[in-house]
């Protein structure tokens, strides 16, 4: 299996994507951390399931409705009742550390 590597390009797009800032050198932390959730994935894409059956689901698809579009209020006017708010989405306090 040939290691995957992950360059910090990636990292900086990862986190913008997620709208998470990090110094450079909490960037390149995640590069090992990253090839390795990559190299566990492929190990995982590349078992044999065989004839494996699925053994549970949660629901019946037929339950499912399908999906309707709703009218919905416009995000400027939710965001007014938060005391504060970056890059349209809520503000909220530090839970864990």
């Amino acid at each position: 299996m040939t290691k995957t590597k992950i360059t910090i390009e990636e990292v900086k797009r990862l986190a913008g994507l997620s709208a998470l800032e990090f110094s450079d050198e909490e960037l390149a932390a995640f590069i090992p951390e990253f090839e390795q959730i990559v190299e566990l994935v492929d190990e995982v894409k590349n078992c044999d399931i065989g004839d494996a059956q699925l053994a549970y689901t949660s629901h019946k698809l037929s339950d499912c409705r399908e999906d309707q579009a709703k009218p919905s209020l416009p995000q400027e006017e939710i965001l007014l009742n938060s005391p504060k708010t970056k890059k349209g989405s809520f503000c909220v306090p530090k839970m864990l550390d």
